[in-house]
This record gives C-alpha cells, sequence and structure tokens, in this order.
C-alpha cells in the first residue's frame, strides 16, 4: 500500500493556472465536469487518480490544501479539509471518481466527452457521481473565497472503487483515515430531485435518509453431463436451474413500509397528480400493510418507486455450459436480491427456497442481519440545511425523507454513527433518472446551474 501526500503527486501536472484564467462562474461547472469526465475512471479498473489531479488542481487555485492517497498505484482517493471554528463536529461531503464502464458503440455521442444535445448534457459519471464531485469542489472554492468564521469543519471526500465495492476507497479510508469518523453529518449522493416530465417544474426533493440491504443469492445444480446426442431422461442441471430461476423471477415478496418509505410516499402523495397521485394518496393512508393493487399501480407507473415498497429479487447472471454439444455437469445462477433495511434474511431464503421447489438445487444466501441503519429525519441541522437552500433553488418544492432502491456507501458510515444523507443535486425527469449506469447518461442544461447553487448553499447553512 502507498501513501502519496498531494504535494508530491501534483509536480506530473505541470504549473498551476492562475485562478483569474477560469472562466465566469456560471461557466466553472461545466468546464470542470468535463475534466472530469474526460478522464477515464472506468471501474475497473478504476484509473481514479486521473479524476483526482483534476480535482486538487481547481483547489489548488483557491488555495485549498488537498492530499491524494493511493490504497494502491492509481486508485486516488482526495482528501481535503476546510476548516471551521470547532464549534460543531465536522460535515463530511463525498463523491466517488469512479464510474461503470461505458460501450462507446452504445451511446449516441462519445462517453468521455461532456457533449450538449438537444438541451442535455451527456457523459460518463455526469449524474454518477462526478456531477456532485465538481459541484462540492465548487462549493468549497467559493465558500474559502467568502472567508468569514464557519461553525464546522468541512471535510470533502472525493473516492475510488465506490462501484466496486470500496476496498480502495471508502472502506480503506475508514479504516487508515480516522479523521473521517470525525464528522457528525455526511452529505453524499443517493437522494432525487424530480423534475415534471416537460421539465418546466421541480416536483419534491428527497433527502435519502435509509436504503435498501443487496445480498446476492446463488443456485447451484449439477449433474452426470454428458453428450448433446444422448440426452438423459431426468432433466440436467442447466434445465433445473433455468426453471428454478423462472419461478424465483415471478417471486413476490409483501409490500411494507419503513418509516422512510412512509414519509416519503406521504409527502410526494400530495405533489404528484393522476393515477400514480391517487395510488399514493390510497398507499399513505392506510395505517397497516399497504393496499396490493395501490402497490402493483405505483410499480407499473413508477418503478424505482414501487420498489421501495417491498423486498425485490431479480435473476441477473447465468453460467452453464462450455460447447453447443456438451450437457453441462453444473449450472449456476445469481439472484441479487434488495432487502429492505427491517427484513428478516432469513425468511427471505426461505421464500427463495420454497420457490425453486427443488431439493437438489443449492440455494446459498448470506443470512446474517442487515446492518443499514437510518439516519434520524426529525428536524436536524441537515434536514433545516437542505430545506433552506431547495426554498432558495426551486421554492417551490417541498423537501420529503427518501429510503433508495440501491446502496450507497451512506450505509458505511451510518454504522460508523455518521448521520448521512443523500441528495440529488440534479433536477431529472424519471427519463433522464434512468440513465444511471446505462448508455447515454445525461443531465438537463438547466438543471446544471441550479445544481451547485443547491449544494453550496446546504454547505453555507450547515456550517453558518
Amino acid at each position: 500500500m502507498r501513501l502519496l501526500p498531494l504535494v508530491i503527486a501534483l509536480f506530473a501536472l505541470g504549473p498551476s493556472h492562475a485562478a483569474s484564467s477560469r472562466p465566469a462562474p456560471k461557466d466553472e461547472l461545466r468546464t470542470l465536469l468535463a475534466e472530469l469526465i474526460a478522464a477515464d475512471t472506468s471501474n475497473p479498473p478504476g484509473n481514479e487518480t486521473a479524476a483526482a489531479q483534476v480535482a486538487a488542481k481547481w483547489l489548488r487555485e483557491a488555495g485549498i490544501e488537498a492530499e491524494l492517497i493511493e490504497p494502491s498505484p492509481g486508485r486516488g482517493n482526495l482528501l481535503v479539509r476546510l476548516k471551521g471554528s470547532g464549534k460543531g463536529r465536522p460535515v463530511l461531503v463525498l463523491a466517488h471518481l469512479d464510474t461503470v464502464p461505458a460501450v462507446k458503440t452504445e451511446w449516441v455521442t462519445d462517453p468521455w466527452t461532456l457533449t450538449e444535445k438537444d438541451g442535455l448534457l451527456y457523459g460518463r459519471g455526469v449524474q454518477d457521481n462526478k456531477g456532485m464531485a465538481a459541484a462540492s469542489i465548487l462549493a468549497l472554492r467559493r465558500l474559502k473565497q467568502e472567508g468569514g468564521t464557519r461553525s464546522r469543519d468541512i471535510l470533502l471526500y472525493l473516492g475510488a472503487d465506490e462501484e466496486v465495492g470500496s476496498g480502495q476507497g471508502l472502506d480503506w479510508m475508514m479504516e487508515h483515515r480516522p479523521e473521517l469518523k470525525e464528522a457528525e453529518f455526511a452529505l453524499n449522493e443517493g437522494g432525487l430531485t424530480e423534475l415534471s416530465p416537460d421539465r418546466k417544474e421541480v416536483r419534491f426533493v428527497a433527502l435519502q435518509a435509509a436504503e435498501r440491504v443487496s445480498r446476492n443469492v446463488t443456485l447451484k445444480a449439477t449433474g452426470p453431463g454428458g453428450h448433446s446426442s444422448a440426452p438423459p431422461v431426468d432433466a440436467g442441471p442447466l434445465v433445473r436451474v433455468a426453471a428454478a430461476v423462472a419461478r424465483v423471477g415471478a417471486l413476490t415478496f409483501p409490500a411494507h413500509l419503513t418509516p422512510a418509505a412512509r414519509l416519503h410516499v406521504q409527502g410526494r402523495a400530495q405533489a404528484t397528480p393522476g393515477e400514480l397521485g391517487e395510488a399514493l394518496r390510497r398507499i399513505a393512508g392506510s395505517p397497516d400493510a399497504p393496499p396490493e393493487d395501490a402497490v402493483t399501480t405505483v410499480a407499473r407507473l413508477d418503478p424505482a418507486l414501487g420498489a421501495v415498497l417491498r423486498t425485490t429479487c431479480v435473476p441477473t447472471v447465468f453460467k452453464a455450459g462450455t460447447k453447443s454439444n456438451v450437457i453441462p455437469a453444473t449450472a449456476e445462477a445469481t439472484v441479487n436480491c434488495r432487502l429492505l433495511p427491517d427484513a428478516d434474511p432469513k425468511a427471505v431464503r426461505e421464500r427463495i427456497v420454497a420457490a425453486v421447489n427443488d431439493p437438489d438445487i443449492q440455494v446459498e444466501m448470506n443470512v446474517s442481519p442487515p446492518d443499514s441503519p437510518m439516519s434520524p429525519v426529525g428536524d436536524n441541522a441537515m434536514f433545516r440545511a437542505v430545506k433552506a437552500a431547495a426554498a432558495k433553488v426551486w421554492p417551490k418544492a417541498p423537501v420529503i425523507p427518501r429510503m433508495s432502491t440501491g446502496t450507497t456507501e451512506s450505509a458505511t458510515l451510518r454504522r460508523a454513527g455518521i448521520h448521512a444523507y443523500g441528495i440529488d443535486l440534479f433536477a431529472l425527469t424519471p427519463d433522464d433518472a434512468r440513465t444511471a449506469h446505462a448508455p447515454n447518461e445525461r443531465v438537463p442544461v438547466t438543471s446544471l446551474q441550479p445544481g451547485a447553487e443547491f449544494v453550496y448553499l446546504t454547505l453555507k447553512h450547515l456550517t453558518r
């Protein structure tokens, strides 16, 4: 393992540009975002150091020191501390610099060139998560330039390896850099700022306070195999696992509202029109288990919202066979389950075993209890800061809690006692939001500057 101080790492960057050579403030976010996206940090292999050096250069121009930390060559993590008075515990702002890979032929633009097309900005990482990194860098530059006394230190962490497990990123940093654990609050990805389909109205700002838990289930079968010209009477491993996958794929778990999901549904019900709004109002008005027909309606009209109302299990990987004329002797499938934070993993496994309905298929699953606590959702400094910032940027949009469908690094921070919350700084339509991790990842051009202002104002209120 190697710790590389920034002062050494930046010699390779050449002489610093003067801050005055930067574009006007309204262009800064777009310029910085273009530089970050141009650094291909697809993970694997990562190469986050290339983006960390871009970030460090922008911070250095504002007189902000930063440290580049590489658990292994090329896997750069950037750590910054903007000092405050110490009256309150620090706030940690984090974004990850790695992205999922992109296949260039599947895109309408070059994934690693920020490109404007029909009012949208395309580029791998523009949503997930280089937009958050760019806005956070500019917020620190602006706060540094304004001077004055802040009540808290701001720790900015731009991390590696979020997309593939955090072994080179936050997990490693939490073990080796204990100052991260000083934070009282953390501001991360995972929220949702929803833009109406006509892009004229921001409907709500959802602050992520909880998330579902990812657990993989492996289905395995073995058999004698053989030549495809002489198939056995009994079904082989491939056929049996395929049938089991189909049964598990059709499995539905009971709908259930966690505290964060209930608050989210109640908040959205008032701001959502049409059939979806009516279904949400029925769910919000149910004191016990939500009506299944209303949950089905929500899942049909808004799959991401429907997903947080129950545990889900989806087949994702199938492995079997080597040649077209050989009956495979082994077959294996992976089912990715996303458990509600209060779900019983043993009960989930029992439901899967019952759906498989084949005693000769092994069902492997980690059934240890989920450790995914919820951050407080009452009247605290983070909620007050986000509400104050949103009121200036999107005056008509309510701020509501959210439980995210997927997993973020906030769960790691919550386990360490840090109250972590997720935002989406860019207002996105549901169609825009679905492009994260997909070809043609994008954000509306008009969402760029408000997003930067939202991050800046949130930090300003948190540290006043």
